[in-house]
């Protein structure tokens, strides 16, 4: 066939190249179309007009697709009268242009062919064209690096989608797609137009998560699980001790907490909460520690993490056995030394320093160190008391204190002494018996420094005796609470099991039994003086029942012994205990008693129990709660500690969603929609256990600690063969920013047609704009919406709410409680809040406490109000409410 060039507009590209084209190709697929008027279908789902490079053809093509949307035939004489309509039938050159395009091509059954080849041509033109517009970013000094990378990737991937950018689409284009939506619900009722959410109710109100549609899931972080703002906290980092509310407000980022793997490691926080003034209770357990925090905040049990709500006085928490928070500063060791005989016997509210004792060898320390260090200062010794005085040549103490109150008459400056400077320095100068503390630069001390610190505090007011039944123990006994609590914690640093109590009045006792710590003690800190010759030889060993587990324990035993097929005799023999049986006495192994975790550790050589190992773990201390005591209303924090989850406090191990996971396991499994999940907050194994708990309706606890039932088996394994098949993608890279989201979201659309984007959740992904908290939160809002409106796919992205709710009396969340707001309100399409009665009610009706509103706070697109799901608890699911049982 012939074709006519001088009809083609397009100029050469840079350089004297003509761009890419086939022009026998496009003259073929339009005589095809002449030809057969079912060709159109083959061709039109993925070639468009602007594919053409002849003008001319283009606008043929556009005239077949305007026959087509109106099941018109296509002929020469239709798209002739077409043309003549649009007005370009003479530029074109009439129906003799028509007439040669038809002629040219024999039969219309390679008419797919041809236009892939158009198409293909179009690709590459258009590639040339994304390389003009990212070379010239690339010579745009204006525009920062990573706007230019994701600019570039953007034009390269709507290359790869099929789509170019356009300033204007024609009305009659949009309406067909949404008559087409309009007649399919309306034939079918059920139709959702959207990604289904699995919730009937939801999806009724909502019609799905549409296309290109940013939705936020917001509740309270914790839903009320925090602990009190004067909270102790240590900071592995520096060994300092600080309040929760320091670590909420300078956003430390690494504490203390127990790994997934059970051993006491570094964890670093995603998050810092501050959730307002809530009602709060004090627990006490029998060593001694106490934490104040909210009704619901969970400790660790036997039975998995339960909240505070749950528990009872007699009932084991988990602590850690030791706590390694050692800093790395240090001081001359006599100055340590000096510092604890200065707290313990000495007097710091006088005239002069005192030091009262009557050991010889810690006298004589004692001396020395003074003098190695102040030697300026002159020691005056008054029986057993011994003052440290600047003015050495005034023999008589009674007249320096008369010269004393002399120089304050006569307005004198009386000579300073540099230890009460020195003093000063660490915060005791001027403290009596009762408020002495340990300073605040003790806890940055190095092992070896706090060790010789406390070794003389320890020798001061500290003894070590044998009672009644000659077993060792170690006391400590002052006037002060602060400073008894801070020996207590001192200890636990040294892995030292001690029990804090209030003796009198004026008397706080720091006391250690157990002869493991008591052994720990002599070789990790020990003695100066006589007491250091105390039982110089072994210590008598003794059994303890103090942080044994409890009773409970024995059935998990004896569940794991079934499972093995072991008698409780047989698995005492194999485990090497001594079996004393008779004729008429079988084996007792006392399980009315408590379980040391010694004894459940060679148990569980033989069992090898997952559960049992991690409670049997010498990390942990299990610790009985003695009281729970109402505390009154206080400011609390909360951290988010995604590994893990929880963080170590006053040295407790606390605890720190799941709307979200339920309804991407509904929308991927039920629906075959494929799902992305960027869990900022959770580990990828962590996400996919809550999903085999939600999907095959099982007790999570049990799950994650191998307690199944027989009967739960087999769904577990269902569940198992369901979600390998789920198109449910994760990516759990903690802090992402968005750029490097959209990159991975655009990959996966492009692979795998993606069709709804989750992200958990949004305060913890990174903006570019890090100088206003709230403004980079609405640079990601913003972003997240581009980002559903780029792959035309809805974006889910969990958020927090600050604590507005809290302080009124209808706690239901609103709009301007959303955490961080900023642009999230105006850029989101649909707002869902999650209220639960239950956190802020604890006499709620029994039939509502398990009830979940989903108040639908905003709809850009339809009806607002709320709906109620069912929440299971100890499966993380939420679950439609049965209409048949009622509500």
């Amino acid at each position: 066939m012939t074709v006519d060039l001088r009809r083609s507009p397009a100029p050469p590209a840079a350089g004297g190249r003509v761009p890419p084209h086939n022009l026998e190709a496009e003259a073929s697929v339009l005589g095809s179309l002449m030809l057969d008027r079912n060709a159109i279908v083959r061709v039109a789902d993925f070639l468009r007009p602007e594919d053409f490079y002849l003008d001319h053809h283009a606008q043929v093509y556009r005239a077949a697709l305007n026959l087509y949307d109106r099941a018109d035939p296509i002929d020469l004489l239709t798209l002739a009268a077409e043309l003549e309509t649009m007005r370009v039938l003479e530029r074109i050159g009439g129906q003799a242009f028509l007439a040669e395009l038809q002629s040219g091509v024999p039969t219309a059954a390679n008419v797919e062919y041809y236009g892939h080849l158009v198409e293909e041509g179009a690709t590459k033109r258009k590639l040339i064209g994304a390389g003009g517009r990212i070379t010239a970013l690339g010579f745009d000094e204006s525009t920062p690096a990573s706007q230019a990378l994701d600019t570039a990737e953007s034009v390269i991937f709507n290359i790869a989608e099929g789509r170019i950018t356009q300033d204007f689409v024609a009305l009659k284009d949009i309406l067909k797609t949404t008559w087409d939506q309009i007649e399919q619900i309306h034939k079918d009722s059920s139709v959702i137009s959207g990604v289904p959410s699995g919730f009937h109710d939801l999806d009724a109100k909502t019609g799905g998560f549409q296309k290109s549609d940013l939705i936020i899931i917001a509740a309270r972080p914790g839903v009320g699980k925090c602990v009190v703002w004067n909270t102790l906290v240590d900071d592995p980092v520096t060994g300092a001790r600080v309040t929760i509310e320091q670590i909420v407000r300078e956003r430390r980022p690494i504490v203390f907490g127990l790994s997934p793997r059970g051993r006491i490691e570094w964890r670093h926080v995603s998050d810092w909460v501050d959730s307002g003034v809530q009602p709060c209770f004090a627990v006490t357990t029998q060593t001694g520690r106490r934490i104040e925090v909210t009704g619901h905040h969970p400790f660790m049990t036997v039975s998995g993490w339960q909240p505070l709500h749950d528990l009872v006085v007699g009932d084991a928490i988990a602590v850690p056995r030791a706590l390694p928070s050692f800093g790395k500063e240090s001081i001359d060791p006599q100055r340590a030394r000096l510092l604890g005989y200065s707290i313990g016997d000495g007097g710091l509210s006088r005239g002069s320093p005192a030091f009262t004792n009557t050991d010889p060898i810690i006298i004589d320390d004692f001396k020395e160190s003074v003098a190695s260090h102040f030697p300026n200062c002159h020691i005056a010794q008054r029986g057993i008391t011994y003052f440290v005085c600047a003015w050495a040549r005034v023999r008589s103490l009674k007249l320096k204190e008369r010269l004393a109150v002399y120089l304050r008459r006569v307005r004198r400056p009386i000579a300073k002494s540099p230890i009460i400077g020195w003093l000063t320095q660490f915060g005791l100068w001027g403290k009596k018996a009762d408020i002495k503390r340990f300073p605040d630069q003790v806890w940055r001390w190095n092992r070896e420094t706090l060790r010789e610190f406390l070794r003389a505090l320890m020798s001061c007011d500290g003894s070590i005796f044998a009672t009644q039944n000659g077993h060792p123990r170690i006391e400590f006994a002052v006037a002060s609470e602060g400073l008894a609590k801070d020996v207590h914690h001192a200890f636990v640093r040294f892995g030292i099991v001690s029990r804090l109590y209030r003796k009198s009045e004026r008397c706080w006792r720091v006391q250690i039994t157990d002869s493991e710590s008591v052994a720990r003690y002599q070789a990790e800190i020990g003695w100066i003086g006589e007491k250091a010759g105390r039982f110089p030889n072994d210590l008598p060993q003794f059994r303890s029942n103090n942080g044994h587990l409890p009773n409970a324990v024995w059935k998990l035993v004896g569940q794991a012994a079934s499972a093995r097929n072991l008698s409780w005799a047989k698995l005492a023999v194999v485990s090497g205990e001594r079996v004393r049986t008779s004729k008429f006495e079988t084996y007792n192994p006392r399980t009315n008693h408590g379980l040391s975790q010694r004894r459940l550790a060679i148990f569980n050589e033989v069992l090898d129990d997952p559960q049992l190992a991690a409670l049997a773990n010498p990390e942990l201390y299990w610790d009985r709660i003695v009281s729970i005591e109402p505390a009154g209303n206080h400011q609390v924090y909360d951290l988010t500690v995604p590994e893990g989850a929880n963080f170590i406090a006053e040295d407790v191990i606390v605890h720190n969603t799941s709307l979200t996971l339920n309804i991407a396991q509904h929308a991927s499994i039920q629906y075959k929609v494929p799902v992305a999940i960027f869990s900022l907050e959770m580990s990828e194994q962590q996400l996919v256990t809550r999903l085999l708990c939600s999907e095959a309706s099982v007790d999570s606890y049990r799950l994650r600690t191998g307690l199944l039932k027989d009967a739960e088996w087999p769904r577990i394994a269902q569940a198992m063969g369901a979600l390998s098949e789920a198109q449910i993608y994760i990516d759990d890279s903690p802090s992402i920013s968005v750029m490097e989201m959209r990159t991975k979201a655009r990959r996966l659309k492009s692979a795998n047609n993606l069709g709804l984007i989750i992200v958990d959740y949004l305060q913890l992904m990174q903006g570019r704009n890090q100088e206003n908290r709230v403004q980079e939160v609405s640079e990601i809002s913003r972003s997240l919406k581009s980002l559903a409106r780029e792959l035309q796919v809805p974006v889910i992205a969990c958020s927090q709410l600050s604590r507005e709710p809290e302080k009124r009396i209808d706690h239901r969340p609103q709009l301007a409680d959303l955490r961080e707001s900023g642009g999230i309100e105006q850029d989101s399409d649909l707002v869902l809040f999650i209220y639960r009665e239950r956190f802020y009610n604890d006499n709620v009706a029994e039939d509502r406490r398990n009830i979940a509103e989903i108040i639908i706070a905003k709809h850009r697109n339809g009806p607002t109000g709320k709906i109620e799901l069912l929440f299971i608890d100890e499966q993380t699911r939420f679950a439609n409410l049965d209409r048949a049982r009622g509500r």
